[in-house]
């Protein structure tokens, strides 16, 4: 069976990326996969307008290397799905991101594929993160457990 088929209008996906021509290839891959592209924007402030004006929530909000506007969007709805992706795989940086409370964190350059495969684990509940930086997410959340 097709995945794409099988999340028809179910899943519902917010694109944030300042660029907008990086947007566009995220933005395509998801709707030609099945999903809805609920909503794409280019900055936090306009993306929490829109889910004001929408009145509805995405199942899964993709923000591209924009720490501030992870960190604004689950400062104002901590039940968001975020899936931040990013270029940046150092300890440091990962763990900022992960005490924000993202659900997932993919890496740029990895497989284009492993969007749609985090997009589908963080709208059953999940969490995700690319190979590149799963040891550090572990070890983050064994911490987490520990104190």
């Amino acid at each position: 069976m097709d995945a794409g088929k099988e999340n028809k209008n179910k899943v519902c996906v917010a694109v944030i990326d300042s660029h907008a021509q990086l947007r566009e290839m995220p933005v395509k891959q998801l709707e030609n996969s099945g999903y809805t592209v609920l909503f794409q924007s280019g900055y936090g402030q306009d993306a929490l307008q829109k889910i004001k004006e929408g009145g509805k929530l995405p199942d899964v909000c993709l923000i591209e290397e924009d720490f501030a506007t992870a960190k604004l969007l689950l400062e104002k709805h901590p039940d968001l799905k975020v899936l931040f992706s990013s270029t940046n795989d150092n300890e440091e940086s990962v763990t900022d991101m992960l005490k924000t409370g993202v659900s997932g964190y993919i890496l740029k350059y990895a497989d284009p594929d492993e969007l749609l495969t985090a997009v589908k684990v963080l709208s059953e509940n999940k969490k995700y993160f690319s190979v590149g930086i799963s040891r550090i997410a572990t070890k983050y959340f064994k911490n987490q457990s520990q104190s």
